[in-house]
């Protein structure tokens, strides 16, 4: 992008002499392009040309993001589209109205909103630098009032009719990891402080760039972007280990880190600076479009707005939606779980709503579990666990010994980071099937935690196949009754037969739930 971003010259030699009529020729002659597109975006540039003294900007910034969206289908070079809104800009007196930084600022926000795909001539790094975008309109602005015969294309149809016979499914690929996460959308994952979530989404997405079945799922190969917002020291070395773990180090996965996190949430989004430098990055290493975009957390993505405000939320959820249309990708949202886990995430339930998968986890004492809560077009309460492993390093990411969890404590002080260990594959779920139960909570919840403890550390595959179910691990009671007393559960040392009445009791409360299957000898989680 020559004098279109970088630096506008509001002293050129071919302006027209001060008294003369204008003239629309300089248009031809800047943007001499053949074709009916072409004469598409040249009407464009006369509107914006013609626009009156209020509405002058408005216009502008209106016609050159339709311009900009015509790139692609008329193969022809962002940059030159840019540069003729520069010359527009300048000849109007916007330029000079405006000033050079904030000229810069509109005339990157119109070109970076051009439409999905269309990386043709994008702006080089030194053109893209430091560009913030410039401030929405005002809500009183009625916006560009454009002269007769301006020879405006008719605006594109929003909201066409199609007859049900003449609707079909594209050639898109519906999953990004079959059956867990849509290949575009909106993905949630929700959970509580300290329970593995983004080590979860970490793992998930790096089988997507490395192309590798995840939890014995296929997956759709490409390239990840994920912005985090805090803890990046930790995520750094996270991905250090993570790479050496899968033994890809020096491969060249396309999976990238940006240290810093978009304002979706509040008035003045910096939306379009993301995706211009984004942008400007994959065309200035020839990388593909991203398959998926995570934002690591909500929470800090929120800028000035109120995650707990249905209207900030609204405004995030849009513009979540602007980065999926603008790379054809899904958008990976980590969130904090609310305080009642029945209610879902933290904030606006719009997320819910909003969302096309929502995956939560809970942590457990021995493993966390995840669990697919709604997927709009998919399979819901599919459930898998993982644990995480210790995987110690230096702050220069440098490996050192690698110790097992079952190491005591004081082996572990070196251990800096961890990786994730898939302890099982997601469970078949039927299509659309109601909501599992959520996760009980007081003595219940406390007694489920120890039932999944017990299995984890006693237990055994198929003990007794003519009542457990197969391939599934289950523990003996007497072991649970060991361990509820390690845990001091409903005082186990006080009157027997009340202690066995309360196991009973919430042991069948848990079963009736759909958490755990028992009989008079064993014990298994469902």
């Amino acid at each position: 992008m020559t004098q279109a971003t970088a630096e506008i010259d509001t002293e050129r030699p071919d302006l027209p002499p001060a008294g003369d009529p204008p003239s629309l020729q300089w248009i031809e002659d800047e943007f001499p392009d053949s074709g009916m597109m072409a004469d598409g975006i040249r009407s464009l540039a006369r509107a914006a040309y013609q626009a009156p003294p209020e509405h002058r900007r408005t216009a502008f910034h209106l016609s050159a993001r339709e311009a900009a969206g015509h790139a692609g289908t008329a193969n022809i070079p962002i940059v030159r589209i840019a540069d003729l809104f520069a010359a527009v800009a300048e000849r109007n007196g916007l330029a000079a109205e405006l000033g050079p930084d904030e000229m810069q600022a509109v005339l990157a926000e119109a070109i970076a909103r051009r439409a999905a795909g269309d990386r043709q001539g994008a702006a080089g790094p030194e053109d893209m630098a430091e560009l913030e975008p410039a401030p929405p309109p005002a809500d009183d602005d009625p916006g560009p009032e454009f002269p007769p015969g301006a020879g405006l294309p008719p605006p594109r149809p929003l909201f066409r009719p199609v007859p049900i016979d003449l609707v079909q499914i594209g050639g898109e690929p519906q999953w990004l990891i079959a059956g867990l996460i849509p290949a575009r959308g909106l993905a949630a994952i929700i959970g509580p402080p300290k329970c593995g979530k983004s080590y979860l989404t970490t793992d998930m997405l790096f089988s997507v760039a490395r192309g590798e079945p995840y939890a014995g799922r296929d997956v759709l190969q490409g390239p990840v972007v994920y912005l985090t917002g805090e803890g990046v020291q930790g995520f750094k070395r996270r991905l250090i280990a993570m790479r050496r773990h899968y033994a890809v180090e020096g491969k060249g996965i396309d999976f990238f880190m940006v240290e810093n996190v978009p304002d979706l949430g509040s008035e003045r989004t910096n939306l379009a600076a993301i995706l211009a430098e984004i942008d400007e990055f994959l065309e200035r290493y020839e990388i593909e479009t991203p398959r998926a975009i995570v934002l690591d957390t909500l929470a800090r993505c929120m800028g000035d707005g109120d995650e707990s405000s249905a209207r900030d939320m609204g405004r995030f959820i849009i513009r979540c939606g602007e980065i999926e249309r603008h790379y054809g990708c899904v958008v990976a949202v980590v969130h904090h779980m609310g305080k009642d886990a029945s209610r879902g995430a933290r904030g606006s339930n719009a997320l819910n709503g909003a969302a096309d998968v929502t995956i939560s986890v809970e942590k457990g004492e021995a493993f966390s579990t995840v669990r697919v809560d709604e997927m709009k077009d998919g399979p819901e309460g599919q459930e898998w666990r993982f644990r995480l492993l210790p995987y110690p390093s230096d702050e220069a990411g440098t490996e050192l010994k690698k110790r097992s969890i079952d190491d005591p404590p004081e082996a572990l002080t070196e251990a800096s980071t961890c990786i994730v260990d898939l302890l099982s594959q997601p469970t078949t779920a039927k299509h659309n099937e109601a909501n599992r139960a959520r996760v009980p909570r007081g003595v219940a919840g406390d007694l489920l935690k120890i039932v999944r403890y017990t299995i984890e550390e006693s237990g055994t595959t198929n003990p007794d196949g003519s009542v457990v179910p197969p391939n599934t691990r289950a523990a003996t009671r007497a072991d649970l009754k060991n361990y509820c007393k390690l845990r001091d559960w409903q005082d186990p040392e006080g009157k027997p037969d009340a202690f066995r009445a309360a196991l009973s009791r919430y042991l069948s409360a848990l079963r009736d739930g759909g958490h755990i299957g028992y009989t008079a000898d064993w014990i298994w989680a469902l």
